[in-house]
């Protein structure tokens, strides 16, 4: 019987109960999950899918996995000669077996992918889209070999700080490049019902749940987005400026296609529920500005609004918004009368 391949510590911190050795995708809290799941297919992949026969050392089972992009760490292989040590694996996988992670035996195809990869290194011309030379690290400088151990890490680090929807979006980014979006919808979800001002989880959402044509509810996560993003520091202030760049040409795509139904514009009940009241929707209608869904940075001027104070973090001539300068009124001056000489 083929496991779901998910950590039972994961199950356990998401909803505070105990799912066995072997959850399976029911016990995933959520409302989007089921609905991602089927419709994965849909879904971009972040690193196009790369299978390679694995045998777990725990079971001695077989299986083919999803390894994603291998990363060798060449520094550290010229320093010790051992190349399998420093390949690192972007795919989140588990043993269909017994659900055992990281205890694996390297096939040779393994070994024979980044042979060819490093081909054009060696002036070769031929190159492997799925093989990089470097290294992959975390968010706090560390770095793993295989995806399930980040998630250990990851999942370490909340056992100390269960509230920290920040750490919950890293492993959510974790799942997601990973090639597994049903587990990472689950923690993007609870990331946000954690803090609702948490931006990044929102955009992912409204991302995942756009490319499958779930408008509604990929409208309401990029408004949040574009609500919260003034309060948002955990973001450089330009990759912010793309990030809701993004999210407001998603939302423009929507409209159109809904013939108006998917709002544009935080819409008053969400300015309401979150008090950004002085997020008013009516002076950013009455603004001249072109925007072409196909020009992502045609989208620069309005996301620098919602950025509020963090849009003056971007060098100046990079800005983009022209704020209009209220014209005074001509002070009249009076003119001198000169004296008649008699």
């Amino acid at each position: 019987m083929a496991h779901s391949q998910i950590n039972p510590l994961l199950i356990q911190m998401l909803t505070g109960k105990d799912a066995g050795e072997s959850p399976t995708r029911s016990a995933l809290p959520g409302a989007y999950v089921r609905e991602i799941f089927r419709n994965k297919e849909q879904l971009s992949p972040i690193y196009e899918k790369n299978h390679h026969m694995f045998t777990c050392k725990s079971c001695s089972r077989k299986g083919k996995y999803d390894v994603g992009i291998l990363s060798v760490n060449s520094e550290e292989v010229v320093k010790d000669g051992d190349t399998q040590k420093h390949i690192q694996m972007t795919g989140y996988f588990r043993c269909k077996h017994c659900n055992e992670a990281g205890n694996w035996e390297l096939p040779n195809s393994i070994l024979i992918s980044i042979m060819v990869g490093s081909l054009p290194l060696l002036g070769g011309s031929e190159s492997n889209p799925n093989v990089s030379f470097g290294k992959n690290q975390l968010f706090d400088g560390t770095s793993h070999q295989y995806a399930t151990d980040a998630e250990e890490h990851l999942l370490q680090i909340l056992k100390e700080s269960p509230g920290d929807a920040y750490i919950w979006n890293r492993l959510g980014n974790l799942y997601q490049k990973g090639n597994r979006p049903e587990l990472g919808v689950s923690v993007f979800e609870h990331s946000v019902r954690l803090d609702p001002k948490q931006v990044e989880s929102h955009y992912t959402l409204g991302d995942m749940l756009a490319q499958i044509e779930d408008f509604p509810n990929a409208g309401y996560h990029f408004r949040q987005m574009l609500l919260h993003a003034r309060e948002y520091k955990r973001l450089p202030a330009e990759k912010l400026r793309d990030m809701l760049a993004i999210g407001l040409r998603e939302l423009f795509i929507m409209s159109d296609h809904t013939d108006g139904e998917v709002s544009i514009l935080p819409t008053p009940e969400e300015l309401e529920a979150s008090a950004q009241q002085e997020i008013q929707p009516g002076p950013i209608v009455g603004m001249e500005m072109e925007v072409f869904p196909d020009d992502v940075e045609t989208f620069y001027p309005l996301a620098e609004i919602f950025m509020g104070l963090r849009a003056k973090e971007i060098p100046l001539r990079e800005r983009t918004l022209n704020v209009p300068k209220v014209s005074k009124a001509p002070v009249k001056k009076k003119k001198k009368k000169r004296k008649r000489r008699k």
